[in-house]
Order: structure tokens, then sequence, then C-alpha cells
């Protein structure tokens, strides 16, 4: 592969002081007392990892020793460094087997080296690579990111206000996106079969008509009130597929509030046909309430109403000149929303529709359960779409276990992201990306990452992993591996594991070496209760059902065995 990160050296940062890590399996780098020497390691086949891959990093230790901050690190200075970080700091990169080595030092020092790489001060970014972080642990960490790092993190994806925005794609239309693709197969996750929808009941609160009615016309007033009955009507029914119509409708009228509120200004003559509009509704929904009508009748009339100000609103904008390439597709969006309510009938007679209610009082939850169909028609993608852009709805899987939804989340994200961008030499930082997976998919977790994300983009790619898990320290050769230990009160790297031979490695030796794992692979609470047994042998107290009970149920043959020696002995 052509490019490569391959060494890191920063002066102070969180935990870190004077610290230098290798990225690379070929060689090894060392910087002391301003030199650099490079050092050769073992070879590793050729195209190990894959023809697109030109190096994977995994960081292994125990907790508090520093992998997170290690590989944010890493990110802060590959983009941004030059703002984010306040430190001396340089980066060696191999770019067409050449070494060159970005630096950026608060006061000028002269860097020396044993073998040929040339020296440049740091501009502030490592042109034309895209970087990606992605992390499921969701803690509320905020991640220091210049804006050309795509944060995928949960932190960052689910703010604390747990709003997302209208603007973005959601994480469930992007695993829609990726289900339908042809790399789903390949994902080996299971199809889902259901998807639950539940309105948000509780972003309509007593004041929410009024506080979202902004515009001049002269009707707020009595609109407003009709609005709010609206809503009670609907409030007060029973869970069902017309409920769940009226939902779609206010989620629809709420976007007609919000386009009026945008383009209005000062518009008096749009305002004044919106009047016309408003008034010939409030009229209609009288006469329906004093005949005894249908509640699907005043929807109807709202629906007209919707698709009558939309389009004076669009015909507007579209006579104006386009304000902006938001607001237009914003305008088409809804258009297109209010014309998919025709087909409403259509869609929901083939979902085998379930209701789900939980909780009680005004904490109760009422969600909608439909078949889901990967191969369905653009129809339900269309009121997927049309549900989540309203943000009025939740959208989830129903059945996916945390390990299923935590391996969709990783590729669908990746997938999204990495089909858009223009860069070809791609780093993708992973935080624990193995978290929440069962032993099983934590085996396959490496396996399917380094053969499924090079086919979402043709790209040169290198990663960067954090992991507790012995299987991807199994799956990398030792010169693949930072082994972080702590030193007092910073982090450091642990040079003497240098010789173990990790890939294919005993899984059980390998918690024991690479994660630190003081007192061998027993459970703390088991082998409190073997160590008391083992005692009472030794002071030959005489042994009671209980422990002949406990003796029967060790698994480890080799403990049943020492204990019989004792008892023999």
């Amino acid at each position: 592969m052509s490019f490569k990160i391959c060494y890191i050296w920063v002066a102070k940062f969180r935990n870190f002081e004077n610290f230098g890590v290798n990225l690379s399996s070929q060689v090894k780098f060392q910087f002391i007392d301003n030199r650099l020497t490079k050092s050769k390691r073992d070879n590793i086949p050729d195209n190990f990892f894959g023809d697109d891959i030109s190096d994977v990093t995994g960081f292994i230790g125990k907790n508090g020793t520093g992998k997170s901050n290690l590989l944010e690190l890493v990110c802060m200075l590959v983009k941004g460094g030059k703002t984010s970080i306040d430190s001396d700091f340089f980066i060696i990169i191999k770019d067409k087997d050449k070494l060159v080595c970005h630096y950026r030092f608060v006061e000028f020092k002269k860097m020396e080296a044993d073998f040929p790489i040339s020296f440049e001060e740091y501009k502030g970014d490592l042109e034309n690579l895209k970087v990606v972080y992605f992390s499921n642990v969701y803690d509320e960490r905020t991640h220091i990111f210049d804006t050309k790092v795509s944060d995928l993190s949960a932190n960052n994806r689910y703010p604390k206000n747990n709003w997302p925005s209208k603007t973005k794609t959601s994480d469930f239309v992007k695993q829609v996106q990726f289900i339908r693709s042809e790399f789903f197969v390949d994902s080996e996750i299971p199809i889902p079969k259901k998807v639950v929808v539940t309105p948000k009941i509780s972003s309509y609160n007593s004041s929410y008509w009024e506080r979202g009615i902004n515009s001049n016309f002269s009707k707020n007033v009595s609109f407003a009130q009709g609005l709010k009955s609206l809503w009670s009507d609907i409030n007060y029914l029973k869970p069902s597929k017309d409920k769940l119509y009226y939902f779609l409708l206010l989620g629809i009228i709420t976007e007609v509030l919000n386009q009026i509120r945008e383009f209005k200004s000062d518009n008096y003559s749009l305002d004044q046909s919106i009047e016309i509009h408003t008034e010939k509704l409030i009229e209609d929904v009288e006469q329906i309430k004093l005949t005894y009508k249908s509640k699907f009748e005043i929807a109807k009339k709202w629906k007209d109403w919707c698709e009558r100000v939309s389009s004076e609103v669009f015909r507007r904008d579209f006579q104006n000149g386009v304000k902006s390439r938001r607001l237009n597709n914003e305008l088409e969006n809804l258009k297109e929303s209010i014309r998919l309510l025709e087909k409403y009938e259509q869609f929901i007679d083939s979902k085998n529709l379930e209701i789900s209610t939980e909780g009680s009082r005004n904490r109760k939850t009422e969600s909608y359960i439909l078949k889901f169909d990967d191969s369905a028609s653009r129809l339900d993608e269309d009121f997927y779409n049309f549900m989540d852009r309203s943000n009025k709805f939740k959208l989830d899987w129903v059945g996916l276990s945390s390990g299923q939804k935590a391996n969709l989340d990783l590729f669908s994200l990746l997938r999204f992201e990495l089909k858009s961008i223009k860069a070809d030499k791609v780093l993708i930082c992973i935080d624990e990306g193995d978290l929440y997976l069962h032993p099983k998919w934590q085996a396959d977790f490496f396996y399917k990452l380094v053969n499924l994300v090079p086919k979402f983009k043709s790209a040169d790619y290198q990663f960067i992993l954090t992991s507790h898990s012995p299987f991807l320290v199994s799956d990398l050769p030792r010169q693949n591996l930072v082994f972080l230990g702590d030193n007092s009160e910073n982090s450091s790297i642990v040079d003497e594991k240098e010789n173990i031979k990790t890939f294919g490695g005993n899984l059980g030796e390998l918690y024991i070496d690479a994660f630190f794992m003081d007192g061998g692979l027993i459970s703390r609470f088991a082998a409190s209760k073997i160590q008391i047994l083992i005692d009472k042998i030794n002071d030959k107290s005489p042994l009671t059902e209980d422990d002949e009970s406990l003796i029967k149920i060790i698994g480890d043959d080799f403990i049943k065995i020492q204990i019989e020696n004792l008892r023999n002995g």
C-alpha cells in the first residue's frame, strides 16, 4: 500500500508524557534525546489483511491505561492537531515508500535521524486523508475533534437532549439502506423481522400549538383552538391504524407550520393567502362537527389545508427565488409526504399491524409494530423516511439483541459515511467495536471488519482498534499490537511483551498475558469459594454435604484433581 501513518509522538496529552507509539507492523521507531531511530520488525506476509489495507494496530490493556485517550489522540493529531493539541508533537507517515515527518514544536527543535526521512512543518492537515472514528460506548464523553474527523460515536450520535437533527439522516434510515444493499449478506447479521413505530406524544405539550404558530395571519387564535381540538380528539383515541394515520397527519401539519415560520419574514401577501385557506378550514371543520361526521372527515380537511398552504408557500418561494437549497428540499419533501398519505391504506394493510402499550397514566406509551421485509417496495422506504423526517416518531427494530444492534450500527454507519467521501486514503479508528457482542460474534468481528469495509469504497485503508477481547489479540500478530500499562500517573507501553506470539494464540493464555489479569482465569467469586474449601481441607476440618456438592459442580478437572490429592494427602 502506498500510504501509512507509522508513528506519532507527543510531549504531553492527558495521561501521556513524552510518549511515542508505533502504528507500523514493519518497522519500529524510537525518539530519544531529539533523535529518531528505526529498526526492522519480523515480517508478516504481504497483503496480510487484504489488498486494500496497509496496516492494522490494536491498542490493548486493562481499564484505565488510556486506550481510548490514545485513539482520540491519533484522530486529533492527524486532523487539526495544530489547533487542538497545545503541546509539541510529530507524525511520521510513509507515502510511496518515502518517509515524511510532519512536526509541530512550540519552540523549534532540530531533529536528527539515522535513516532517510524528510522533515516538514505540520500545516494542520494530512491531505487527501479521511479519518473516521467509531465507538458504541455511551458515557457522555466529549470528543474535541476537528470537523474533518467523522465522529460516529454513540456520544456524538445521541446528544443529551435525545433530539436528533432533522437535517441529518437518522441511524435507522442508514440501517434500512444497509440492509437493502448488496453488502448486507456478507455481514451475516440476521434480517430484522419487525419495526416498532412510537409516536413522540410527549412532544405535544399544552402550549405546543401556540408556540408553533408564529405567522402573522389573523386567524391564529381560532386556528390554534382548532388544532388543539384535533390533537385532543386524536390523543384520546384507542391505538389503531386510524390513530397512526392521524399521528402522521399531525407530523405534516407541524411541518407546514415550520415552513410558514421559515418563509414568512414580513410577507403580508403570503399571510393573506394563508388566511383565506385557514378561514375555509375552520368553517369546514365547524360544519362537519355540526353534522356529527367522523373524525376522518375532519382529518381530510386538515390534509387539504396542508396541501393548499404548502403549495402556496412553494409557489411564493419559487417566484421570489429559492431562499436556500435546504428550504427547497424541505418543501419538496413536504409535498411528497402529503401525497404519501393517500397511499397509507396500501402501506399499512401489508404490515400485519400489532399494537403495543406499556406503562400507566401519563407515562404510558403506545407503539405500532409493523412487519419488515428487506425486499419490500419503495413505498415502505418512503413511509419510513417520512416518519423519520417528521421527527415526531421513534423508529426501532423489534427482537434485535444488543449485539446484533451493535453490529448493524457499526457497518451501516461506516457504509453510509464511506460511500460519499472523495479521499482515497482512509484511517478508521474504532473504540471497542466488539462491545456488546456475544463471544461467537467477537470471534468473527475482525474477520468481517477487514473483509467487508473495503467493499464499501475503493481506497487505501488503515485500521486502529481498541478492545478487551482476546479474540482480537489472537487475530493480530505481536507487531500489530500496542500493550498499554500504567506507570505512576502516566500510561506507558509495555515493551517486555515483545516476544509473545499472539496470532492464533491460546485465548486463556492471552487473557492473562495481554490484559494483565493477575490471579489467572477463575472469576473472583468462584476462586473465593474454592479457596475456602481448600483451607478447610488443609486445616483437616470435616467437609459438609454442601462442601461435597461444591466439589461436584467445579468445572475445571485440574482443580478437582488437586482437591482430591489434598484430601488423600
